[in-house]
Order: C-alpha cells, then sequence, then structure tokens
C-alpha cells in the first residue's frame, strides 16, 4: 500500500464541464472564468475576485497593484512556501523573515513590530496549514499606511469569527491557490480578493498583459474588439478549462471540508496516546486542515519520516524555512522557532479521498516506530 502525502479528488463532474468548454472551442479566459469568479465571491463574502493562473501569480499581482517596488521591504514568515519571498523579489522588494508562533505555526504578531522600518509597505502573513492568521492583531501593530496580504493558499474554506477566509479582517488583499493539492484545486489556479472597485479592475487589466478590452464600430458598421494596453501587465489569466474544474470542485466542497475535519480529528484521536508524538490543537468545527502536522524530538524526527516512506507512506517536512535557504539566506538572520519546529516537525498524509482506514494505518505505523 502506498499512500501519498496528498491527493486530489476529481472525477466525471469535473470531466463533463471540461467537456462543455472543449464543446464551446473557447478555451482561455472566459464565461467559465467569470462564473468561477462569482462563484469565489459568493462563496467568501469578496466584493470582488480576480481569477489568476498560480496561486504565486495571485501574490505577485496583489504586491504589484498594492504599489511593492523596488526598496520596498515586506515582511513575512520564513516557514512558508518559497513563492511568498518570491513574489516580494518579482516586484524588486526585499522579503524580511519574521519568527513564528510555536502553537499557531503562523507569523508571531509580537514579532513583527521590532521588524518594522521606514521601508516596511507591506506585511505577508501565512495561514499555515489552514489556521487563519491573526490578521486583527497584525492590523493593529502595523498601522493603516501598510499593506497587509493574507496568503490564504492553506485556509480555502477555513473560519475567522465565524466567516469564512475572505477580506473581512483589515487585510488589504487576500490570495488563493488552486494548484492541484490544495482543499480547492483547478488543476492551476489562484484568486486575489480585493475591497476597491477600481482596484480590482486595474488588477483585471493587469493579468491580461495590462489589456482593457472593449469595442467599436468598424467600417463595416460590425464591431470589433479593441484591445488597448493601458499599463504593465503579465501573463496571468486563468483559462476556462482550469475554471470549469473549479466550479466542479465547489459543488462537493462541503464534502471536501467534512471529510479533512473527520480525518484530523481521528489522527488527534489515535494520536493521543503516544508520548513521543506532539500534536497541534485546532478547532476543527473552524478550520479546514490543509495538511496534518505533527512534533517529535529532533532526533528522531528524520529517522522517523524514513520508516514512514519505507513502509509506503509520504511523510516529510512540506516547508523549509526560507531563511535557510540558498537563494533567500540573510546572514545574521536568526529565527529560533521557526529552526526549532524545522528540525521537529512532519507532515503526514491528509487528502479528501483518503479513508479513515488508511489514518489507521499511518498511525499504526508512527506507533511502531517508537516502540
Amino acid at each position: 500500500m502506498i499512500i501519498p502525502m496528498a491527493k486530489p479528488s476529481m472525477g466525471q463532474q469535473e470531466l463533463k464541464l471540461v467537456e462543455e468548454v472543449f464543446a464551446s472551442g473557447w478555451l482561455g479566459e472566459g464565461h467559465w472564468t467569470g462564473e468561477f469568479e462569482k462563484e469565489i465571491a459568493r462563496y467568501t463574502g469578496a466584493e470582488h475576485v480576480v481569477a489568476v493562473n498560480t496561486g504565486t501569480s495571485a501574490l505577485h499581482l496583489a504586491l504589484h497593484a498594492l504599489g511593492i517596488g523596488p526598496g520596498d521591504e515586506v515582511i513575512l514568515p520564513s516557514m512558508t512556501f518559497v513563492s511568498d519571498p518570491q513574489a516580494v523579489i518579482m516586484c524588486g522588494a526585499k522579503p524580511v523573515f519574521c519568527d513564528i508562533d510555536a502553537k499557531t505555526l503562523n507569523i508571531d504578531p509580537n514579532k513583527i513590530e521590532a521588524l518594522l522600518t521606514r521601508q516596511t509597505k507591506a506585511v505577508m502573513p501565512t495561514d499555515f496549514a489552514g489556521l487563519p492568521s491573526d490578521v486583527r492583531s497584525i492590523r493593529g501593530i502595523v498601522g493603516e499606511n501598510i499593506r497587509i496580504i493574507r496568503d490564504a493558499s492553506h485556509s480555502f474554506g477555513s473560519k475567522v469569527n465565524g466567516k469564512v477566509v475572505g477580506i473581512h479582517d483589515g487585510e488589504d488583499a487576500t490570495c488563493f491557490s488552486f494548484d492541484p493539492i490544495k482543499s480547492l484545486t483547478c488543476g492551476e489556479g489562484g484568486a486575489v480578493l480585493l475591497r476597491d472597485a477600481a482596484l480590482a479592475e486595474g488588477m483585471s487589466s493587469q493579468k491580461m498583459l495590462g489589456i482593457v478590452r472593449s469595442s467599436w464600430l468598424g467600417f463595416s458598421q460590425k464591431k470589433v474588439e479593441d484591445r488597448r494596453v493601458v499599463q504593465e501587465g503579465f501573463r496571468y489569466h486563468m483559462s476556462n478549462i482550469n475554471a470549469a474544474i473549479g466550479l466542479a470542485q465547489l459543488k462537493k466542497f462541503k464534502t471536501f471540508i467534512r471529510n479533512r475535519q473527520k480525518l484530523a480529528r481521528r489522527y488527534d484521536e489515535l494520536l493521543a496516546g503516544n508520548l513521543h508524538v506532539g500534536i497541534f490543537e485546532r478547532d476543527y468545527d473552524s478550520i479546514v486542515p490543509f495538511m496534518y502536522v505533527v512534533r517529535v524530538a529532533a532526533e528522531a524526527q528524520e529517522g522517523l519520516i524514513n520508516h514512514l516512506v519505507k513502509n509506503g507512506i509520504h511523510a516529510g517536512l512540506r516547508y523549509f524555512p526560507c531563511h535557510l535557504q540558498p537563494f533567500f539566506e540573510h546572514a545574521g538572520t536568526e529565527l529560533p522557532v521557526t529552526e526549532q519546529l524545522a528540525r521537529e516537525m512532519l507532515s503526514i498524509p491528509l487528502f479528501s479521498s483518503l479513508h479513515l482506514s488508511g489514518v489507521k494505518s499511518i498511525v499504526a505505523e508512527i506507533n511502531s516506530y517508537f516502540r
């Protein structure tokens, strides 16, 4: 038996909508993309949604549209995927890595103030493993002039104060990823949530190479599409194919949520008796877990990972701290909580189609290792 770390839950519903896109003959951005944006807006309560081709594009587009550029600094956690600091660098800005809270695994708001400088223009917290970051506290610390871009790649469907993660807590933008292993997938895709209509309109142009579309009457008195380039832009649009997959996934998402929450609760129950394994307490009535993370003694981490992999169970440290990566390494940067957790954490399989029997088998192998 081989149990992957993550597996997309896709089937006939997705194929059916993709076939409709094929039959239409319009594979690029179009009707289905617009419908996907409307459905994401409806689900999250956001006033404006801009669908894009990846979560990384969403982060870069949001930073760029909010005016982050050369000489600016963006504070973000090191315990995140490399797309976050890469998006900052793509703007010509500098990523400034902040330590995390040992219980939440999210950026520690209390560590942000010491990193603020005149060059700080934004903070970009990651909702690690599905737990929303404390954006309200961050806003209280940084004030109103510093932008906050929530990286909600892990937290689609999770709730904050009873509301689905959206743009309710003082963020200037919220970014989602819909890549193959996310709780909801488009195959590849992402989205930016905004409150400002003008910002959303500009971003819709920026994702299409800075083009604004309109139509005019030609000499034949037939309407002709006019594409005017009005600003710098990128090739970040979402295709009808990817949007169709996302629309089908949204119809099943309540089931995905229930399955993920049930699996995480079962892990909690079965691992509670193992004194060698630390679990992170989460309210699974509110949180949609993107992955399941445990904590073990540093000297046991590598051995446990090797044991699980040897027995067909994919496991590992999903994210190696960015500040220790060769490209991002900052001399003198010390993030003691992040570095300690990187030596002790590991992710074990969690995906919507995983059976409870699979969870039982995984926990049995974890327990056998420590025996």
